[in-house]
């Protein structure tokens, strides 16, 4: 690739740069690539992506995040098969990050690639692209046998919002056999209010990885599904703080008035975090049975806990 520029001093001086001996040189060249965006810099940065120090490779697929079209997304699905891990993952990161409508064709065609990375790397692409010709190949990539493809294939059909694929979701919310792609389908259900997902959500709080069910807990108070109310009270004794807490807030979210009891327990608890989250959905709540508890709340050694104790109780003495 032969590029000229002599009208203009700064793109001769980068590209000088980026034929200098010294890796660090031409990567700092690559980095003020982005500052000058003038006609060519794209050029320079995908001849940059094969450079042989990994480094400036990894500077120049940052750096064709700034910039768009069908040159670019070529080039960084390319890199999707560096040799260098980092590298890789960077190109994977920009074409997350790139929106340009022109890459869903170009991601669809790669999205078939047999190699595990490249393909969860344009599921991941396609997710916010929102492209509804993305669902098939998602649905497909559901019974990948690599756990990092079914993840981002979730993502991709979480981020469509359609009912057709909600049935595919809560199966592997169920019964992925990863915990962390089941964990990701728990959360994609916060898109749907169809009651089937409140009962994957139930289902969810008895999950064998306390991830599932801290994301389960999450989701109910996000979705506002009533329901589940007895099912989230009884995770108020779980064995994992991060899941009780969960439950606290979408308690108080679901402004659940039998949970009182349960959550003026948890200020006793010796986790603050909990402690706070307990007072606030008591706040929420704002019921009168509720004041015992939080002006008990207000001796708690954590300040944040004190004030939002004292935040609650101005709640409930408003609603009574």
């Amino acid at each position: 690739m032969n590029l000229s520029f002599d009208d203009i001093p700064e793109m001769e001086d980068v590209q000088q740069r980026l034929n200098d001996a010294d890796p660090e040189v031409r990567r700092i060249a690559v980095m003020d690539l982005v500052e000058i965006y003038e006609d060519g810099c794209i050029q320079l940065a995908i001849k940059a992506l094969s450079d042989p120090d990994a480094g400036v490779r990894k500077q120049a697929a940052q750096a064709l995040e700034e910039f768009e079209g069908e040159e670019v997304i070529t080039a960084l699905l390319d890199a999707l098969s560096d040799d260098d891990a980092e590298v890789r993952a960077t190109a994977a990161e920009t074409l997350a990050e790139n929106k340009d409508p022109v890459a869903g064709r170009m991601l669809l065609e790669k999205v078939g690639d047999e190699d595990v990375f490249v393909k969860a790397s344009c599921l991941r692409a396609l997710r916010e692209l929102r492209l509804p010709e993305s669902q098939a190949p998602a649905l497909d990539a559901l019974t990948h046998p690599d756990p990092a493809v079914r993840r981002e294939a979730v993502g991709v059909l979480a981020y469509l919002k359609t009912d057709n694929v909600l049935m595919a979701l809560m199966d592997t919310a169920r019964n992925d056999s990863d915990p962390f792609v089941r964990r990701v389908a728990m959360g994609s259900l916060v898109f749907s209010k169809n009651p089937k997902a409140g009962e994957t959500l139930i289902g969810g709080l008895q999950d064998e990885n306390w991830q599932v069910r801290e994301e389960a807990a999450f989701v109910m108070g996000k979705v506002g599904f009533t329901g589940g109310i007895d099912a989230l009270i009884d995770v108020m004794n779980d064995e994992y703080w991060q899941v009780r807490l969960k439950a606290a807030g979408s308690l108080g979210k679901l402004k659940t008035e039998q949970a009182v009891d349960v959550l003026g327990q948890a200020l006793s608890y010796s986790i603050s975090n909990l402690r706070k989250e307990a007072a606030a959905a008591l706040g929420e709540i704002a019921s009168p049975a509720g004041l015992p508890y939080l002006r008990t709340a207000l001796e708690d050694v954590d300040p944040d806990v004190r004030k939002i104790a004292q935040w609650a109780i101005e709640q409930a003495e408003k609603a009574g």
